[in-house]
């Protein structure tokens, strides 16, 4: 998305310092405002699996936690079939992770293994 936002911004500039025809710059303006409404739009899902610490996203915005303050994740299927995982913390909170139904357990096992983290299948 941010590459195509950067290739939009360049039509636009490009085609108002060149004074193309006005259908061009009309064209590039259409293309930017439907990127930038994309990016506005787009919901923060899923997270980052870092060396020391993880950061997802929830309703609230961007949680983080050391990976030290995880004392295990469960992962597993719904019902429905799509993958869950929910983080324990340290200080007795839960975190579910959003964006990974479609991801498989086993990739999900070995990256939290592979940092130590206790796993609960």
């Amino acid at each position: 998305m941010y590459l195509a936002l950067g290739i939009a911004m360049a039509a636009v500039y490009l085609s108002l310092t060149l004074e193309m025809n006005r259908l061009a710059p009309a064209l590039a303006v259409i293309w930017l405002g439907l990127v930038l409404a994309r990016l506005v739009r787009n919901p923060g899902r899923g997270f980052r699996l870092g060396q020391d610490r993880i950061d997802w996203f929830t309703e609230r915005g961007r949680q983080s936690a050391r990976l030290d303050d995880l004392q295990s994740v469960r992962i597993g299927r719904s019902p429905e079939g799509q993958t869950v995982c929910v983080l324990c913390l340290a200080d007795g909170r839960t975190a579910p992770l959003s964006g990974v139904g479609q991801m498989d357990e086993r990739d999900l096992m070995r990256e939290f293994g592979r940092r130590g983290i206790r796993i609960i299948a």
